[in-house]
């Protein structure tokens, strides 16, 4: 794709759509769902503008052509979570105009100091890469172990119907869960079962494609987690887009981003309410973007916590009663019981402020280049999809949290000892009128594999 084009139809992109939620938020959202903290005060045009201006900065920089799995990462951070979060804020605090545009700005700053992480040189790190016989087979044995924790705690059930109670499910799922059976859930369902999907669809094997669908539908027949239930939705959208990579896999997931929350809200025009929205629009982009406010301003105001209710809580003091996703769904969404989980820079705000935010950030880009190195010559659609639903958990998820309960470094760890894959297309023989086509180097001593390397 054209540069200049590229950019040029990426900047219009995000205008239209930071335009289209702020005119969902506005109204269809704010007046259905204020008595839940979906507030809106109507900010002055210069704020808006600024608003606008810093969700589409990052379009100068933001990768046209994604190569590595953090550029899919960062795009569907920036999709997600940074264009609502510079967004929805400025109809929804009543702090003043430069408290909020400073934290615009610092914002603006991590997420560049992210984008610039994922262009980093590849570290030197040569994989331990197992057999694919040996490897598949402890996939098996962990699956085994971790689906033995889940029946001996919950027992035998496959409920799809649980989606239409889901609330109640998911209650049941938090009275009776904890300890070591919630982490057998979240990295079956968050790393594992998405990896043999994941496989199953880049390698056309549909048995392991249903046997880890067929895992996501029994785990969220116990825990009523929506995100499970879409998970295969999640990684065909994924693999979709990948296949996209050379001619804009970001546009094509804003414009994407766009249409569909154009046909929710339609659809739901149609039928005469907002379901759709609600559940998809509502949830799934602006939510993130209304909390992001939300820690900013409570910590602002406020004692911010220093990771003393979590790594810290045994050298500090704890500021406050609940733990801070209960302080905010209390304050203002007026429950003490509602959780209102907020993403990685909402979380590193109400840590440590303005550094916080810089300093998450960059340990965030550490890992991802290191993914990226140690993911270097593997598969290029497995290694991205391996990382696809752990990086939509920090939409909603603290970074720590992501680390370790939702699987980022379980990823990290099975991508170190992943086997090399060759699809089909691979493994074609290279006559030599395609490497003049290509204008390869017949080099005696060089391997003809090299020039099948799909990142050099």
């Amino acid at each position: 794709m054209n540069n200049i084009k590229g950019r040029m139809l990426l900047f219009l992109g995000v205008l239209i759509y930071g335009g289209l939620l702020s005119w969902v938020y506005i109204h269809s959202v704010s007046p259905a769902f204020a008595y839940m903290g979906y507030a809106y005060h109507s900010p002055s045009s210069s704020m808006v503008v600024l608003a606008f201006a810093a969700a589409a900065l990052p379009a100068l920089w933001m990768p046209l052509v994604v190569k590595r799995p953090s550029q899919v990462v960062y795009w569907i951070l920036y999709v997600l979570v940074y264009i609502p979060a510079s967004i929805i804020p400025y109809y929804t605090l009543r702090m003043e105009d430069g408290q909020i545009a400073a934290f615009s700005l610092s914002l603006l700053a991590a997420f560049a100091t992210l984008g610039a992480t994922t262009r980093l040189p590849y570290l030197p790190i040569r994989r331990l890469e197992l057999p694919p016989v040996l490897f598949w087979l402890g996939i098996a044995l962990i699956s085994a172990v971790f689906y033995g924790l889940i029946v001996a705690t919950y027992g035998i059930r496959f409920d799809v119907g649980a989606l239409s109670d889901v609330y109640d499910v998911r209650e049941k799922y938090k009275e009776s869960g904890g300890g070591a059976v919630s982490y057998a859930i979240a990295w079956q369902s968050g790393v594992i079962n998405p990896l043999i999907m994941a496989y199953g669809l880049v390698m056309r094997k549909p048995g392991l494609v249903a046997a880890g669908l067929f895992g996501q539908m029994f785990i969220f027949s116990i825990t009523g987690q929506k995100s499970i239930f879409f998970s295969l939705l999640l990684n065909i959208v994924l693999l979709l887009l990948l296949n996209r990579r050379k001619s804009g896999f970001g546009i094509s997931m804003l414009y994407g981003a766009t249409i569909f929350t154009a046909l929710c809200v339609l659809v739901d025009a149609f039928l005469g309410n907002i379901m759709l929205v609600s559940l998809f629009v509502r949830r799934l982009i602006l939510t993130p973007g209304l909390l992001t406010g939300y820690y900013y301003e409570f910590f602002t105001n406020n004692p911010q916590v220093h990771l003393a209710h979590s790594i810290f809580k045994s050298f500090l003091d704890y500021p406050y009663t609940m733990k801070p996703v209960y302080v905010i769904g209390y304050q203002y969404m007026g429950s003490a019981s509602l959780a209102a989980n907020a993403n990685l820079w909402a979380d590193s705000y109400a840590n440590f402020g303005h550094l916080g935010l810089f300093v998450f950030t960059m340990l965030l880009g550490a890992v991802l280049w290191l993914f990226d190195s140690i993911t270097r010559h593997c598969e290029y659609q497995v290694k991205c999809l391996m990382l696809g639903i752990p990086a939509f958990a920090l939409s909603n998820s603290a970074l720590l949290t992501t680390l370790l309960t939702h699987g980022i470094l379980l990823a990290l760890i099975l991508a170190y000892i992943l086997p090399g894959i060759k699809k089909k297309e691979d493994e074609a023989v290279i006559s030599p009128e395609d490497i003049w086509k290509k204008r390869m180097p017949l080099s005696p001593v060089a391997s003809l594999s090299q020039y099948t390397e799909r990142d050099l």
